[in-house]
């Protein structure tokens, strides 16, 4: 004997019921204009929507007792239009999320290394990202801080439009600082 499960819906996706899958003997029918028909029998609605060749859609349910309320629309078109609507919500949250980008660098870079690292580290600011600089000490060179921050202070005025949002600081054996676009 083999069990047909139901498929698994989403968390974002609506079930909306149509036609004849509404359980309700009165709705709140709204007409394809948007006019309120008021509170009327299931079966008067659904015949208004056969009349116009669109279906009976339930969008609203309430809570407690209180009549569904139904639209008269192309369910197809009005289907196609949410996920439109879900698409450009889900593109404008990646777009405003800013990532943090991270360059590393070390006490004894060439100042040549340095300025095509802050050619990199301005293109990330431009793009809407802030950038994490890591001066990475290994060894000995910790007893010689003053140099990695030289370094620094070097690499971030070779970014032009870029502007320092938290103080170089010391996380382990790293000397960081954040920048931001101005």
């Amino acid at each position: 004997m083999i069990q047909i499960q139901p498929r698994p819906q989403g968390k974002s996706e609506v079930r909306y019921f149509i036609n004849k899958q509404i359980r309700a003997s009165q709705v709140l029918c709204i007409d394809q204009d948007g006019n309120n028909r008021g509170v009327i029998p299931f079966y008067e609605a659904l015949k208004l929507a056969e009349q116009s060749q669109l279906d009976l859609v339930q969008i609203g349910f309430p809570p407690n007792g209180q009549p569904p309320t139904c639209k008269i629309l192309d369910f197809g078109k009005f289907k196609y239009e949410q996920s439109k609507k879900e698409k450009q919500a889900k593109k404008k949250q990646r777009e405003s999320t800013i990532e943090i980008k991270e360059i590393k660098l070390r006490p004894s870079t060439a100042d040549n290394d340095l300025r095509i690292k802050a050619k990199q580290a301005q293109e990330f600011l431009n793009d809407g990202d802030k950038v994490k600089i890591s001066v990475m000490f290994h060894g000995r060179e910790i007893t010689h801080q003053q140099v990695g921050m030289v370094t620094l202070n070097t690499f971030i005025s070779y970014v032009s439009n870029g502007q320092v949002e938290t103080a170089p600081t010391m996380n382990g054996k790293d000397l960081v600082v954040v920048l931001s676009k101005k």
